[in-house]
């Protein structure tokens, strides 16, 4: 099992914990404070995901390794109904901080597509697209085709 320094995930996302992660190449499984990713319940699983795949983004750009040049987020911050009773809630606090901990500390491009709405001033900073059926812009992330 290799250990890695406390995440810097958790100074600029401020998700609550010591955020020690270890990675066992073994199992090819990420562990947070303990507990294995996939015993998490599914916001914090989100949460460690975007991490990750943040993180591998930083990593290769740092490195002048091979990457997409773009990292693309499901729901990373999407709250969830019933939390486990040893998870940890995420707050607004964490949302917040995380939109602005993507604006300022990952290479490339991002997107992150999620049902919630980011901060209001987000849009100073970064390219918001609201999707609705109803009184938007675009219906989906890929404009419609006209047919001929």
């Amino acid at each position: 099992m290799r250990n890695a320094q406390p995440s810097l995930r958790k100074i600029t996302w401020k998700v609550p914990g010591d955020n020690r992660v270890t990675y066992d190449q073994n199992t090819a499984e990420i562990t947070v404070d303990g507990r294995a990713r996939h015993s998490r319940g599914k916001g914090m699983r989100s949460v460690i995901h975007a991490a990750f795949s943040t993180a591998l983004a930083r990593y290769t750009a740092a490195r002048d390794l091979p990457h997409p040049g773009f990292v693309v987020l499901d729901s990373p911050v999407l709250t969830y109904r019933e939390p486990h009773e040893q998870d940890v809630q995420l707050t607004h606090n964490v949302v917040e901080h995380f939109y602005r901990g993507l604006l300022s500390d990952v290479p490339g491009q991002i997107v992150v597509v999620e049902n919630g709405d980011p901060p209001g001033d987000l849009g100073e900073y970064a390219t918001v697209y609201a999707f609705s059926t109803e009184g938007s812009e675009r219906a989906g992330f890929f404009p419609a085709q006209t047919e001929n």
